[in-house]
């Protein structure tokens, strides 16, 4: 049996081409190539950036028996054109849609899209490769679980699936990519040359219950860990595999303060040269930790601070203060990490003096890099039963993301892109301040990664000037 995961295409956005590989294809990918008689390939049709025609050409090039697609919300509209390509050319495939979106709305997919087949629901690395045996066995699928599907004319759901011994899965398969194509760009800003790199999850899901998190729903406020060693194994593989550079693109990577500081004595003991990324919150590692981390080759942290206002912080239910953040950030440069910080604009809440705090914590911390992004509206978040209610929107359409100012009764578009400029003005303007002088030569010195981006800088500083002045809202 041929198996194609794939990525629906999306053309015309600027943050796919090139970008971040898809990591929980490739988790299915190991697990479905387990089976006897299966022959699994992957199609990242998005990061490709690859039109509808050439998506489906290169997904039918393989001759497949199933098809799976990971779907996000802003590929919905694309997914149903996609399909009925697909089903045109081998009526007899089996399609299957997987992700956050088809988690939610498994019906209205199942109901509005004639030729999509199952939905899986959740966490798919159990559920699809099961739903793969069956299909190899000429077994029932219905009750498989976590699958999502007709039955005699009625939509059968299962039970959306979490993973509790994340040690227990396979490493993701990254011999089905061209690894080299990734890393070229970051949300549509070019990058220069940048070191083979490569994603790694080292946990799933989140304790807390920030208003705009779409995963709220779905991880039920837990953290789940992988273990420190069964990380450092994956870390090893992919550095044999020729990768310099990681991402950790866990929710939390710093939820598990002691996990944290084990893998980095083992990668001190083991000398593993990998330089390391990481996205968490910074407030509760200490700077014997944050300095443990560098050594390891932590070299940049990801920093979500969303506001420099205590009061809009409670709002969003994010669990800092600002003086938390700014003192974890101080740490954490103290260290020697470059440091990412975003913010959100758009809560109709956040007041004048909001906005206004949010620059001076900017001046205050002086973070390398900085973005803003305008408040979004995802399914699966409180904000979206809020605005939406907690039931299914009548039409799939209705049921997709989007921006906050298209909701009655929110702060209004023009607002958030004033704000959100007058915020990318003030990062500028941090740049001349003098303690930026120190804060270069320390990275420099102190930072392989911002050392190799530097020297890239000499030969092409366009990309990396459009990167860290980057501070407009995405929308």
């Amino acid at each position: 049996m041929n198996i194609v995961l794939a990525t629906p295409p999306i053309p015309g956005v600027s943050c796919n081409t090139g970008s971040f590989p898809p990591l929980g294809l490739m988790y299915l990918a190991a697990g479905a190539k387990q089976l006897p008689g299966v022959r699994v390939k992957l199609v990242d049709a998005f990061c490709e950036g690859l039109d509808m025609d050439r998506a489906a050409d290169a997904i039918l090039s393989h001759s497949p028996d199933v098809v799976g697609l990971s779907v996000a919300s802003r590929g919905l509209r694309n997914l149903a054109a996609l399909l009925d390509k697909l089903k045109k050319a081998r009526p007899g495939i089996l399609t299957v849609a997987g992700g956050i979106h088809p988690t939610l709305f498994d019906r209205l997919l199942l109901k509005e899209i004639p030729a999509l087949d199952v939905v899986v629901r959740g966490e798919g690395d159990r559920s699809f490769p099961e739903l793969c045996r069956r299909l190899v066995a000429g077994e029932p699928i219905a009750d498989v679980p976590g699958v999502s599907c007709r039955v005699n004319g009625e939509i059968q759901r299962g039970e959306p699936q979490l993973i509790e011994d994340l040690d227990a899965l396979p490493f993701p398969d990254r011999s089905l990519l061209n690894a080299r194509g990734y890393g070229q760009q970051w949300f549509g800003h070019s990058l220069p040359h940048m070191p083979r790199f490569t994603t790694i999850f080292s946990s799933r899901g989140c304790p807390f219950t920030c208003t705009f998190c779409a995963d709220v729903k779905l991880c039920h406020n837990r953290l789940r860990i992988r273990s420190a060693e069964s990380v450092f194994q994956e870390l090893a593989q992919v550095s044999r595999e020729g990768h310099e550079f990681v991402i950790f693109f866990d929710d939390s990577f710093t939820g598990d303060i002691a996990r944290v500081e084990k893998l980095c004595h083992l990668i001190l003991q083991q000398k593993l040269n990998l330089r390391l990324a990481f996205a968490g919150g910074l407030q509760r590692l200490s700077q014997s930790t944050l300095d443990l981390m560098h050594r390891a080759g932590f070299d940049l942290a990801f920093v979500g601070v969303e506001s420099g206002s205590d009061e809009q912080l409670k709002r969003y239910r994010k669990p800092a203060t600002t003086q938390a953040m700014i003192s974890g950030i101080a740490r954490a440069k103290k260290a020697g990490m470059l440091i990412l910080a975003s913010f959100i604009t758009g809560s109709k809440e956040e007041s004048e003096a909001d906005h206004e705090a949010s620059k001076a914590f900017v001046r205050k911390t002086l973070p390398h890099i900085c973005e803003i992004n305008s408040l979004m509206v995802h399914p699966g978040s409180l904000l979206w039963d809020e605005l939406n209610g907690p039931g299914d929107p009548e039409t799939l359409e209705a049921s997709e993301s989007r921006l906050v100012s298209r909701f009655p009764g929110q702060m209004e578009k023009k607002i958030i892109k004033d704000r959100a400029q007058d915020f990318h003005r003030a990062f500028q303007r941090s740049w001349l301040h003098w303690r930026r002088i120190s804060d270069f030569f320390s990275l420099w010195f102190r930072n392989p990664l911002f050392a190799r981006v530097m020297k890239l800088f000499v030969l092409n500083p366009g990309p990396i000037l459009k990167l860290l002045t980057a501070a407009k809202a995405r929308d």
